[in-house]
């Protein structure tokens, strides 16, 4: 093997390593993001289910006449 080849090699065998280490990083990363994901469903559902509250009290209200001071 010539110089250049033995270069070419070493230069070949270093981005297979570096890309490699690149899908272990993404790997982790996507399982840190799936973990996120699943832990942001519940903030997901306590919002909707406070939009559909609060939709529901400001339909009440307008029933009622508005907001009425305590007697």
């Amino acid at each position: 093997m010539n110089p250049h080849q033995e270069q070419q090699a070493a230069l070949l065998n270093r981005i297979a390593l570096n890309v490699e280490k690149l899908n272990e990083s993404l790997e982790q990363l996507n399982e840190k993001l799936a973990k996120a994901n699943e832990q942001n469903e519940s903030t997901v559902l306590i919002a909707q289910v406070w939009n559909s509250y609060s939709k529901s009290v400001q339909i009440m209200l307008e029933g009622l006449g508005g907001l009425q001071p305590p007697e």
